[in-house]
């Protein structure tokens, strides 16, 4: 090529060199076949691109069979895919993730509908610690957003069915028992437990303060020594 171009250049900056029609034609000829040989030679076309063409397209057929689409149903095939778009996503499917992520659906009416995704490494659940742990619900706080919490939650255990029933199936059992929290006092902390056992009235909770001739009628089987006062959580409470 850089021989053509020199060839051509001579021809017009001298005028005593006559430069045949025929050689020119022949590598102009020769040029062109050489740049179409290498820039798009058809032997590798055929066999290169071209397979390489059938396999990007046999990649993305087996893409779109496996990823969510604007096709994908769940009912159909990938069950096990998460939905493509989620407005929120809760990392973590304890009893805190799946609280929110529940009453964040209860807002739906509100927002004009919420997709909410929980993630959870653990589906069983064999190893969360909202099974292995022996939680409990208790009404005995100082702060009055923390008894109304509880209230709440505690309200919410009671009538579980009437939230996260199914229909033909069996009824929810938490195994939720409503037993009470007791907390026992010694004289140095006792004038702390009559302060917030105010603020817990005052909240409504259900709660009574119980003298030690009191809590030892109630629990034979607790020692009362060096216990001036104990606060009862009645029977709306539980673990």
């Amino acid at each position: 090529m850089s021989m053509w171009k020199g060839l051509h250049m001579t021809a017009h900056a001298t005028h005593g060199i006559h430069v045949s029609s025929r050689f020119i034609h022949k590598h102009t000829r020769l040029c062109t076949l050489s740049f179409r040989n290498i820039s798009t030679g058809r032997l590798v076309q055929n066999d290169f691109f071209k397979d390489l063409e059938n396999q990007l397209k046999a990649f993305r057929e087996k893409a779109a069979d496996a990823m969510p689409g604007s096709d994908w149903t769940p009912f159909e095939k990938n069950r096990s895919l998460p939905p493509e778009r989620a407005d929120i996503v809760i990392v973590g499917g304890g009893v805190v993730g799946w609280s929110i992520a529940y009453w964040l659906k209860q807002k739906e009416m509100i927002r004009d509908g919420v997709r909410v995704l929980v993630v959870e490494r653990d589906p069983t659940y064999s190893q969360a610690s909202t099974v292995l742990s022996a939680g409990g619900i208790r009404q005995q706080f100082s702060l009055p957003e923390n008894i109304y919490l509880s209230m709440a939650s505690a309200d919410f255990m009671r009538n579980i069915n009437e939230h996260l029933s199914v229909l033909n199936d069996d009824p929810v059992d938490l195994q939720f028992n409503h037993s009470g929290y007791l907390f026992l006092a010694s004289e140095k902390v006792a004038h702390i437990m009559e302060e917030n056992y105010s603020t817990q009235r005052y909240a409504g909770a259900k709660v009574a303060l119980l003298s030690p001739t009191q809590l030892k009628e109630k629990c034979p089987w607790i020692n009362t020594d060096g216990v001036v006062l104990a606060s009862y959580g009645l029977p709306l409470t539980g673990c």
